[in-house]
C-alpha cells in the first residue's frame, strides 16, 4: 500500500501538515496558483496588547503565516516527494478551515513599477532589467528577440508580461522561479509514460478533435511609415485566414515561428484533452506524455503536456493532465 506524504514549508515553518493542497501551472499563463487547506487551530498564535490604562492586557489570535510568506510544496507517496509548487502567500483566509491562496513566482512582479525607453533591445534585455533585484531567473533557452522603439511608463512587471504575450505574441510562463518567453514554447521536458486504464483514473475527456476548416494563421505589422507587412504560416490547406495585429520591428523569420506556434494549436486535428492520474509518474507543464492508448490504439502517441492541476488531501491525490497537440519527436 502506498501513503500520501508532503513536504511543504511556509516561511520559516517545515513540514507543515495541510488538510488539502489544490494546484495548476499552465503554458498559456504566466500565474501560477494554489490554495492550502489548513485546521484552523493548528498554526493560531496569541498576540497580547498592552493597554494605557492598566487593564488587563487584551488577547487577539493570529495565524501564524502571513502575505508574501515564501512557500514550497512536494507531493508523493511514501517519501517520495516531487515539488508540484513553488511561491508565495497571496492572501489568508481566516475560515474554517483556513485557506491560504498562493501565486508563484509572477507574485514578484505585481509592486515593480517600471520606466523605460528603448530605441532597440532584446526581450532578454528588457526581462533581465525588469526582474532586477528578484529572485527570478530569465531561462537559458530564451531565444534572441529583437523589438524597436519599446516605452514603458508607470507599468507594472505583470504589466509587461501581459504586453509581451498580447502585442508581440510571445509564449510567457513559468518554471518555478524561471522565466520562459519566447516564439514558440520552451524546450521540451521529460517524456512520461501513461496506458489508459492501467495508470490513469479517468481519461473520457480525452477525446478527438474535429475541425471543420482549416485557417490559415496571417501576422501583420505596421511600421511607423505606415507600412503594412504580412507574414503566413506554412498552412498550405486552408479555408479563410486569421489576421492577427502584432508590434512592428519583430524579423521575418521569427514571425513565421509565431505564426506557425498559433497555427498548429488551430488546426490540430488528433486526440487531445484532460486525462486524470495518480500522483506518480510526476508531471509539469512542458513536459511530453507517451500514451499506450491500450483498449483504444487510435489514441496512443506523443502529446505535449499544456497544463495541469492537481488535488492532495484525504482522498486521496490526482493530478489532471491536458493534452495538447501531438508533438514532432
Amino acid at each position: 500500500m502506498f501513503y500520501l506524504t508532503s513536504d511543504i514549508t511556509i516561511g520559516e515553518y517545515t513540514k507543515v501538515k495541510p488538510s488539502k493542497v489544490t494546484w495548476k501551472t499552465d503554458v498559456n499563463s504566466f500565474t501560477d496558483t494554489c490554495t492550502i487547506e489548513l485546521p484552523r487551530i493548528t498554526y493560531l498564535k496569541t498576540e497580547k496588547t498592552v493597554t494605557q490604562d492598566g487593564q488587563e492586557p487584551n488577547e487577539r489570535k493570529e495565524y501564524v503565516f502571513k502575505e508574501n510568506d515564501k512557500i514550497s510544496i512536494s507531493l508523493g507517496y511514501d517519501g517520495k516527494n516531487t515539488k508540484r509548487f513553488e511561491g508565495f502567500i497571496k492572501r489568508v483566509n481566516m475560515a474554517i478551515p483556513v485557506q491560504i491562496e498562493c501565486e508563484g513566482y509572477s507574485y514578484l512582479l505585481y509592486d515593480v513599477i517600471f520606466n523605460k525607453s528603448y530605441s532597440t533591445v532584446t526581450v532578454k534585455q528588457l526581462l533581465t532589467d525588469l526582474c532586477a533585484g528578484t529572485q527570478i531567473v530569465l531561462s537559458a533557452d530564451m531565444p534572441n528577440i529583437p523589438l524597436t522603439n519599446v516605452r514603458f511608463k508607470n507599468a507594472t512587471g505583470i504589466q509587461v508580461l501581459e504586453w509581451l504575450k498580447k502585442e508581440v505574441r510571445l509564449a510567457v510562463y513559468f518554471n518555478f522561479n524561471e522565466l520562459y518567453v519566447g516564439t514558440l514554447f520552451g524546450s521540451k521536458g521529460k517524456t512520461v509514460k501513461f496506458k489508459l486504464g492501467w495508470n490513469t483514473v479517468k481519461e473520457d475527456d480525452f477525446k478527438k478533435r474535429l475541425v471543420d476548416k482549416n485557417v490559415r494563421v496571417v501576422i501583420q505589422e505596421k511600421n511607423s511609415q505606415g507600412e503594412v507587412k504580412r507574414s503566413k504560416s506554412d498552412e498550405q490547406k486552408y479555408s479563410n485566414e486569421q489576421l492577427l495585429k502584432i508590434k512592428a520591428g519583430i524579423p521575418a523569420d521569427l514571425l513565421k515561428q509565431i505564426a506557425n506556434r498559433l497555427q498548429t494549436k488551430s488546426n490540430y486535428n488528433g486526440y487531445e484533452g484532460n486525462i486524470t492520474a495518480f500522483l506518480e509518474p510526476a508531471v509539469n507543464k512542458g513536459d511530453i506524455a507517451q500514451i499506450d492508448g491500450y483498449k483504444y490504439p487510435e489514441k496512443s502517441g506523443s502529446f505535449f503536456i499544456e497544463s495541469v492541476s492537481g488535488e492532495f488531501g484525504t482522498r486521496g491525490g490526482r493530478q489532471t493532465i491536458q493534452l495538447g497537440f501531438l508533438t514532432s519527436n
